[in-house]
């Protein structure tokens, strides 16, 4: 008997609590613990010592008695997002005259990656930081942010050459960030973004329509990803996005997966229709985002086969977040004539 059964024993007339909540109710027990700070700030990491390019078969282990499964093997993909839900705390309360600061880790092999044309086998990695305005975009005000590209030490792939290719245009880039007038995931407008799952559900939809009749749960996945990756998203609408994306069928779960910092994780995604997962990484401890990544799952179907068949498992791209912080100012950037006139913009 534990300590659930014996709170039915006393009080009948509740109805018993289900798994997954007598597992969350031993977490923050666990973590109570812990350092405030690190509980507090789920998107602030070191970054790890090295990235760790894991490119094989992904499996999952099989316990036996003297390897005791860990506790994420008894939860299911939904559970995971839901506790990911639940933990989601605000770790920045911005002013409108100041900016968010994102930090975050990416590597990629474009040949992997669909439509991509490059035929260069290798894992590009970028250190990124990106300045987004708090506040509204005032008149005379063009740009939304700006955005710091840093190229690092690229990885080989599965024991390939790096190629000469891989050392060409090295330097770091600063751009301004202008977001498109249809596709907005700037900070003042997703911070009014609907609390509740199911109005979640409904602006995932909205962010794809007219280009989709149906909302998939991979086309939610993307949209999600549009929200998460390089910007921030309070904690409500955080907590709203990984409940309305634990309501999508098909969602499955890896166990042992690493986001584009070394970091072990968990890993929540879809399969997308080119022979692709993509997927949340969420730290097994705290349920916070790490990052995300995509690998292949299906090479007879993965478009990038058609550069060079990578086996099941192989990594296409990843990202870490690193940090996430508040400053009073930008860099400068020069605006180009072709932001003001509205010509051109970016994306997230």
């Amino acid at each position: 008997m534990n300590e659930f059964d014996l709170i039915n024993e006393v009080r009948p007339e509740v109805a018993p609590y289900d798994p997954g909540t007598k597992a969350m109710a031993r977490d923050r027990l666990l973590r109570a613990g812990r350092s405030r700070w690190a509980w507090r700030r789920p998107y602030t990491f070191a970054l790890a010592g090295g990235l760790a390019v894991a490119v094989g078969v992904v499996a999952v282990q099989v316990p036996s008695p003297s390897n005791p499964p860990h506790e994420m093997k008894l939860l299911s993909a939904a559970e995971v997002l839901n506790r990911a839900a639940r933990a989601a705390a605000d770790e920045i309360e911005p002013r409108d005259d100041q900016y968010i600061v994102v930090k975050t880790l990416q590597t990629m092999d474009y040949s992997l990656m669909p439509y991509e044309k490059s035929k260069d086998h290798y894992y590009r990695r970028y250190k990124n930081t990106v300045w987004l305005r708090a506040g509204e975009r005032r008149p005379g005000q063009y740009a939304d942010g700006v955005r710091k590209q840093t190229p690092i030490e690229p990885l080989a792939y599965a024991g390939e050459p790096i190629p000469k290719s891989a050392y060409k245009d090295m330097g770091t880039k600063i751009q301004p960030i202008v977001y498109c007038k249809d596709f907005k995931s700037d900070y003042p407008t997703i911070k009014n973004l609907p609390t509740d799952p199911a109005g979640m559900r409904t602006h995932l939809d909205a962010m794809w329509k007219p280009k989709a009749e149906k909302l998939t749960p991979f086309l939610a996945f993307l949209a999600a990803r549009e929200l998460l990756w390089q910007t921030y998203l309070p904690a409500a609408q955080r907590s709203a996005l990984y409940q309305a994306l634990s309501t999508f069928p098909g969602i499955t779960i890896d166990e042992e997966v690493q986001d584009a910092a070394g970091r072990k994780g968990v890993g929540v995604g879809f399969t997308s229709p080119d022979g692709l997962r993509w997927e949340l990484i969420f730290d097994r401890d705290t349920y916070a985002l790490l990052g995300d990544r995509q690998v292949v799952v299906d090479t007879k179907t993965a478009k990038a086969a058609k550069v060079a068949k990578p086996p099941v498992g192989t990594l296409v791209a990843a990202t870490a977040q690193l940090d996430i912080s508040v400053a009073d100012s930008a860099p400068d950037v020069e605006i180009e004539e072709r932001f003001k006139s509205g010509q051109w913009c970016t994306g997230s």
